[in-house]
């Protein structure tokens, strides 16, 4: 290991004796300190793996580099916030800052039985239950449970709700339960393996936590408190009942209330199942075992021991013994706890006020396997240099500390030092220090991660503090890649040689490969150059300018061409040390790769690519990179480099579950070496053949996909097809998800430097590429097979949950190819175009689980990929308006409130959509959108008006409509009786309203004409009585005085004439007038009608029967009847107009008008 010779640590304190007056500020007041101490600067370098080194002690950087979402929290978090990490012992840590929750893996697993390191997993981000209180991390637990690939989760608020996620991966999956703590608040959370957790109330109240899957197959959380055994009394028999400590139901009457301390857990030994829990408060220490046998007692209480006591007696007896005084006059406090071969280390503070100031702090270690409660410490020990001056301020300072326990050593720290210390030493053992100094550093957490102390700092993230002579890496056993600890650019010649990567080429043959003519062949040598001197790229420069000199091509160029083919090369290449190969003569890429064995092959061949991609960015080559012709389209050149970088996981990944499925793998490579036309020969076996063309590794998934069609097509037994299914989607679902989370973590590796034209290339992945070329049409093969003959097939329920979720997975990687193919044109033409066939696809895919009501599952898929119709009729079909809400709060970045919108009129769900809306208030944001697409349909805006006790606005938006209302008479009356409604509701005066309100009445005595007419003439006409239109004034008098309505009499005229006012045109106004009389005339026969008596023959026609009852309405005749000239002359009226009778008649009609007209008039004057 290379220590730099600057570290970030800079020595601030030398060496001294005891008599040493220099302070410091791990603990409050401290004078003295006899110790090595160094302290930590703003600096950081995470290249750099040791951090200090102090004469004692080691600091390095632990475990992988921290994930960027966990890396802006820290940086970007407000410093008021209340920040807080967790460091599990099995490789999990997890970060609380708010509602927000980051879970990450920070340590290389081992798989034992394999041998092989295990993929970390991503960072998941969940989201807290509500609180008005700050969340700490304190009160999450991360744990994998038995028979799970995946994280479990368990978060508690600080009032008491539970939220479980059976898997972080899924965020939008979890349920929620409330413990009953009646005004108690949380104060930490621990993990007892298979039996659950345990909530600890800052009031010492217990109630364990239990996950558990119901008979229907659903995840479930339930809490409840711990029981106390019925009469028991505690204290060390003194007699009293125990009410310091609360368990079994919880009080509601008052009662002392005991402060925790600390709560620890330990596994019994051996086979056993037992649990115990150790609980410390101010007073006592209990001692509980929790078993999961239900046929027992799952939990009971086997001791208590007044603690304090103790403290206050190993105080007196080892600090203040010579002096006078009881050790009743010391005040004491418990800072922490922690496990101990045999027992648990206790952690305390003590100062004897009436003698001295004076604060002492140690550590005393409590056998704890007896069954007797303890009444005294195994060992207790003062710690050197952590006196001080105790002020009664300081309270919350002194309860700050914690420490770790390993061996005869600790590590006392707060949030600015790490003191490591002796916990079985003398009095006078010298102590070590190491400040954390740095402009806004601080301790934010620290566990014992194997053997190892590991604290996480918030500037230098997790770091390991190990004796200056041994190694945390040793203590743990493991070993790290070299992309653990720096990036590919350090890389150097001899480190190549440790990781494998040897060179077997000679000066000669690299010369000769210098002055080849294949392009290829150069571009190798180049590279070689390029890795004997890394410092001197002299002549790797001068072979590339000779090679490939500025090429403005847009596609296809040389330089993009000949870098895929020596890439292909880099992943295609045979072991050159292995002798099974030599009769072969692969045209290899000259990096012979050391190894024999598959595993380290592949391994060494993505290192190699690594550095071949360091190369090309170092001698900037990377730059001028456009795109390159592929089976899948044109891409451009670096997401070709990046699809030869995932078959490579792919291959790793695959290779390592062959132990676990060698049946399967066996049968698929000899089908695939079949397809391939490959035989082994010279002692080489098919799983060599298989993995040296890794470039062709996605044929694996091919014939696994057509494998399966044959195998449910095939006359076995159902339940075994859906056996197979599910084998064969664990061993494609391990190897892709891989290779997704290498997509993430390397897409900023590959991205172009200048991205080629998106209408010319697009990004299509090897895992959504059709054909040939990829695993498009695969996966929706399996997809396809894994619905309809596995999950749909299934008769246990543990097995058909299981299949869904396999099916979710399947599709999750289905739509993150087709989402990145469909990003990468974004802003072409054909981008509309592929962006509706996506989401029909989406859709298409999604469906199936709202008819097999896996209504969760579709959640998890449709939110993650924005299908907001599915979410839709997911809320509707549950009837869950809280939850369409929620994804309104979630999406509305993403226009889901649009949607909605947009979707509930297309349906015409008005009153889903006014309910949504304004049943409740709405986020301001939500309200806007609201409004401004209410602009846009004012048919709904005038409700929100109403709501709002805008009335005038809605009578004028209504009468708007009304106007505008042509298909239905009906709504057209709902619209102008509702319009003249709000207008007489709004605070306007009349006079204001004089206006609008007769338009209005205008209409409405328009609509009860239409209205009165008679059903025969509307039918008759082709009109539906149901669904009547609304008709104008000329056309509803064609209808009263058409030759259909065979019944009408003078009064239906009389309206038709009413009618003229609203016909706005005054010539068609005259010309409608004169054809209702017209059409009166010819309701008589007038040749039949007896002249002997005119005038009374005429009084009998509807003509002269109008001309009465208008003139009886007070209608003057001179101003209703039309010329008499005109009516002889009148076209209409046909052959009749040449009837002397007729004529006659008519002239004796009118005489007799203007007669009576003229009587009436002399009689009135």
């Amino acid at each position: 290991m290379n220590t730099p010779t600057r570290t970030l640590y800079s020595p601030r304190v030398p060496r001294t004796s005891a008599s040493s007056s220099r302070r410091s500020s791990l603990l409050p007041g401290l004078k003295k300190i006899s110790s090595s101490k160094y302290s930590v600067s703003g600096r950081s370098n995470q290249s750099v793996q040791v951090v200090c080194k102090t004469p004692y002690h080691v600091v390095e950087n632990f475990g992988v580099s921290l994930p960027m979402l966990v890396t802006e929290a820290l940086t970007f978090s407000d410093r008021s916030a209340a920040v807080s990490v967790c460091i599990s012992t099995d490789g999990w840590a997890w970060f609380v800052c708010g509602r927000r929750l980051l879970v990450w893996q920070y340590k290389q697993v081992i798989d034992v039985e394999r041998h092989r390191p295990i993929m970390n997993s991503p960072c998941h981000e969940l989201t807290l239950p509500p609180s008005d209180l700050a969340h700490k991390a304190e009160l999450v637990c991360v744990f994998t449970a038995e028979g799970s690939q995946n994280p479990s989760c368990i978060a508690v608020s600080p009032e008491g709700t539970v939220r479980y996620w059976p898997s972080v991966q899924h965020e939008g999956v979890s349920v929620e339960s409330s413990a009953d703590l009646q005004g108690q608040e949380c104060h930490s959370l621990t993990n007892l393996g298979p039996l659950g957790c345990v909530i600890a109330t800052t009031t010492s109240t217990l109630l364990l936590v239990e996950p558990r899957v119901t008979p229907a197959g659903r995840h479930a959380v339930t809490c409840r408190p711990l029981r106390t055994p019925h009469g028991w009394l505690g204290l060390g028999g003194i007699g009293r009942r125990v009410s310091s400590l609360i368990f079994g139901s919880l009080p509601t009457s008052q009662i002392m209330e005991t402060k925790l301390v600390k709560v620890v857990a330990v596994k019994g030994k051996g086979s056993s199942n037992d649990w115990f829990l150790y609980v410390l408060s101010e007073q006592s220490l209990q001692k509980w075992v929790l078993t999961p046998d239900k046929e027992k007692d799952m939990e009971h209480l086997l001791y208590e021991c007044e603690i304090n006591k103790m403290v206050r007696d190993a105080f007196h007896e080892t600090v203040w013994e010579s002096c006078a005084g009881t050790p009743a006059e010391l005040d004491v406090w418990m800072l922490d706890m922690q496990p101990t071969e045999g027992g648990v280390m206790v952690l305390a503070a003590a100062v004897n006020t009436p003698l001295t100031p004076q604060l002492h702090y140690a550590l005393g270690k409590i056998a704890t396997e007896s069954s007797e409660a303890p009444t005294k410490f195994a060992t207790f020990c003062p710690l050197k240099n952590t006196t001080g001056f105790y002020r009664k301020e300081q309270d919350a300072d002194v309860n700050s500390y914690q420490f770790l326990s390993l061996g005869q050593s600790a590590y006392l720290y707060n949030q600015k030092a790490i003191l490591a210390v002796s916990s079985t030493a003398s009095y006078n053992e010298d102590t070590d220090v190491i400040e954390f100094m740095g402009s806004g550093d601080r301790l934010l957490g620290a566990a014992l991660c194997g053997n190892v102390p590991v604290f996480f700092s918030k500037i230098y993230g997790l770091v390991s503090v190990s004796p200056a002579d041994i190694s945390p890496h040793d203590l743990l056993n493991s070993s790290m890649s070299m992309s653990d600890v720096r990036s590919a650019s350090d890389i150097t010649i001899s480190q190549l040689s440790e990781t494998g990567l040897n060179i077997t080429v000679t000066e000669a043959e690299l010369s000769e490969f210098t002055v080849n003519k294949d392009m290829t062949t150069r571009l190798k040598a180049a590279f070689l150059h390029y890795i004997k001197n890394r410092k001197d790229h002299s002549e790797s420069e001068q072979i590339l300018r000779e090679l490939f000199p500025d090429d403005s091509a847009e596609v296809n160029p040389i330089l993009d061409s000949v870098v895929v083919r020596l890439c292909r090369d880099l992943i295609n290449d045979a072991p050159m040390s292995d002798p099974r190969w030599a009769d072969v003569k692969p045209g290899g890429s000259c990096i012979g790769y050391a190894s024999l064995q598959i595993e380290h092959q592949l391994q060494d061949k993505s290192r190699a690519l690594e550095l071949f991609i360091v190369f090309l960015k170092d001698l900037k080559l990377w730059d001028r990179f456009t795109a390159v012709s592929t089976s899948a389209g044109i891409m451009a050149t670096s997401y070709v480099l990046e699809d030869f970088a995932e078959k490579l996981v792919a291959a790793i990944s695959l290779y390592r579950l062959q132990p676990e499925y060698g049946q399967l793998a066996e049968a698929v490579l000899k089908k695939v070496l079949l397809l391939r036309e490959e035989t082994p020969t010279g002692g080489l076996n098919y799983q060599d053949l298989f993995y040296k063309e890794v470039s062709e590794v996605h044929q694996f998934f091919q014939v696994v996909a057509n494998w399966t069609e044959e195998i449910v097509q095939s006359d076995r037994q159902p339940q075994e097809v859906v056996m197979l299914i599910s084998q064969i989607n664990t061993v494609i679902l391990a190897v892709l998800q891989e290779v997704l989370q290498c997509r993430q973590q390397k897409a900023a590796m590959f991205t172009p430097s200048t991205s080629p034209s998106p209408d010319v290339c697009e990004y299509v992945p090897w895992t959504a590429a059709p054909g040939e070329a990829g695993l498009k049409d695969s996966l929706a093969t399996l997809q396809d097979l894994t619905l309809r003959y596995g999950a749909r097939s299934a008769g246990e329920i543990m097995i058909r949950n299981q299949l869904y979720d396999q099916l979710v997975n399947i599709i999750d990687i289905i739509l993150d190819g087709r989402k990145c193919q469909i990003e990468s044109i974004r802003g072409t033409n054909k981008f509309n175009m592929m962006l509706q066939m996506y989401e029909r696809e989406r859709h298409e895919i999604l469906e199936p689980f709202l008819e097999d009501e896996e209504y969760e599952r579709a959640a998890i898929l449709a939110e993650k990929y924005c299908d907001f119709e599915i979410l839709i009729k997911m809320c509707e079909k549950t009837k869950n308006k809280e939850r369409l809400e929620m994804y309104m709060d979630k999406f509305s970045e993403q226009g889901f409130g649009k949607f909605l919108l947009a979707r509930y009129m297309q349906e015409h769900k008005y009153g889903d959509l006014l309910e949504l809306y304004l049943q409740k208030p709405k986020p301001s944001d939500q309200q806007d959108e609201f409004s401004r697409f209410l602009k846009d349909h004012p048919s709904l805006s005038w409700v929100q008006d109403v709501f709002t006790g805008e009335f005038k606005q809605a009578g004028e938006t209504l009468q708007q409509l009304a106007k505008r209302e042509q298909e239905l008479v009906r709504r057209k009356k709902s619209m102008v009786s509702l319009s003249k409604m709000a207008l007489l509701a709004s605070a306007f005066p009349p006079s204001m309203l004089e206006k609008d309100l007769e338009e209005l009445n205008t209409e409405l005595e328009l609509i009860l004409c239409q209205e009165d007419l008679p059903e025969t003439v509307l039918l008759a006409n082709g009109y539906d009585q149901e669904r009547l239109p609304v008709l104008s004034a000329s056309e509803i008098i064609k209808l009263y005085i058409c030759d259909e309505n065979e019944t009408a009499t003078e009064a239906d005229f009389k309206k038709a004439l009413d009618l003229l006012p609203y016909i706005k045109d005054e010539f068609e106004q005259s010309e409608m007038r004169h054809t209702i009389w017209c059409q009166a005339i010819l309701r008589d026969k007038w040749d039949e009608i007896n002249t002997d008596s005119p005038i009374d023959a005429i009084q009998q026609t509807i003509f002269f029967k109008v001309v009465d009852l208008m003139q009886f309405f007070g209608a003057n005749p001179d101003e209703v009847l039309p010329s008499l000239g005109r009516m002889l002359e009148s076209p209409e009226l046909g052959t009749l107009r040449e009837s002397n009778n007729f004529k006659y008649l008519l002239r004796v009609g009118y005489e007799y008008v203007e007669r009576t007209t003229k009587d009436i008039q002399i009689a009135e004057s």
